[in-house]
């Protein structure tokens, strides 16, 4: 868990934030975080920060409310790595660029989002802006689950990013001192697949191999740090829905996947199309993993929704 030294938690100051507090208690432990960002976003405060800065007292009494709510929650239900410095900041502004922003300049390397809103449709656009946009990897987390680890599923595709995640996968599974991890890549046959003189069912079992050879490749790649592995193969046309079929039935606790990159107009590391649609539609947790920095240019990330 060498990765996720500097944790970053978006609080709404409700109910809610219990959970995502439980669950940065139990990262911070599993990476000994040297520092946890408790952040709350208001469009209530008045006093620009450069101006706090030099007159500190000039503080809005909202602001310093808001930190005071911060501290009493995350001590009520914060149980942490004890040498993890506990850092709020109640920030002004666009909940969007800030968040955003605040992973750039104070160096994030995992950022915890959940609900800040009842309305689900609009958690799911500001979580899938934060995993796409944000410089570092983002962890989903549905209103009203209970933190808790102990079935990790890895989606890989043997792409490098998907490597990449069943990098992190394996490292929380080992500091969570679970014995395996859940690997699922999900397969295709070709719909031209006739042109070749083969049936359906030939034409899958050659599919089936196929993966079968890529996955033994990979693993060569991904150190898994001694955790055992439960690999599956599936032919499913839509890969969303077989990840989710498949979570679902196995009652995962966090399903990790790895950030894609695309290519475009603007500089930045964009979350593929299944990541996207998967923070759409599961319900249970999804960790989002891309190389530290890897999100858009800093003044994309402030002015683009």
């Amino acid at each position: 868990m060498y990765r996720y030294k500097k944790i970053m938690v978006c609080l709404n100051l409700d109910d809610y934030d219990e959970n995502l507090i439980q669950y940065a208690g139990i990262l911070s432990r599993m990476a000994r975080s040297d520092e946890v960002h408790f952040v709350h976003v208001s469009d209530t405060f008045d006093v620009p920060d450069e101006i706090k800065k030099i007159y500190p007292e000039l503080a809005s009494p909202l602001e310093a409310a808001a930190e005071e709510r911060m501290r009493h929650i995350v001590e009520k239900h914060f149980n942490g790595h004890d040498r993890s410095q506990r850092i709020y900041r109640p920030l002004e502004g666009s909940l969007l660029g800030l968040l955003i922003s605040y992973t750039k300049q104070n160096d994030i390397d995992l950022l915890i989002s959940g609900d800040q809103s009842g309305d689900r449709a609009a958690n799911n656009s500001l979580s899938e802006k934060l995993a796409r946009k944000a410089f570092c990897s983002v962890m989903v987390v549905p209103r009203q689950i209970k933190p808790l680890l102990e079935r990790i599923l890895v989606a890989i595709d043997f792409s490098d990013h998907s490597l990449n995640a069943l990098d992190v996968g394996s490292a929380f599974a080992k500091a969570a001192n679970l014995d395996h991890i859940y690997i699922l890549n999900n397969y295709q046959v070709p719909s031209r697949y006739k042109k070749t003189g083969k049936s359906y069912e030939e034409f899958d079992d050659m599919m089936l191999e196929n993966a079968k050879a890529k996955f033994r490749a990979s693993l060569a790649k991904v150190d898994l740090k001694s955790i055992a592995i439960k690999p599956f193969f599936q032919n499913s046309s839509n890969i969303v829905d077989g990840i989710y079929r498949f979570a679902e039935n196995m009652n995962a606790d966090l399903v990790v996947v790895g950030a894609r990159g695309r290519s475009g107009d603007i500089a930045a590391i964009l979350l593929g199309s299944i990541t996207e649609a998967l923070i759409r539609r599961l319900d249970r947790p999804l960790l989002a993993v891309k190389k530290k920095g890897e999100g858009l240019n800093i003044l994309d990330a402030i002015t683009s929704e």
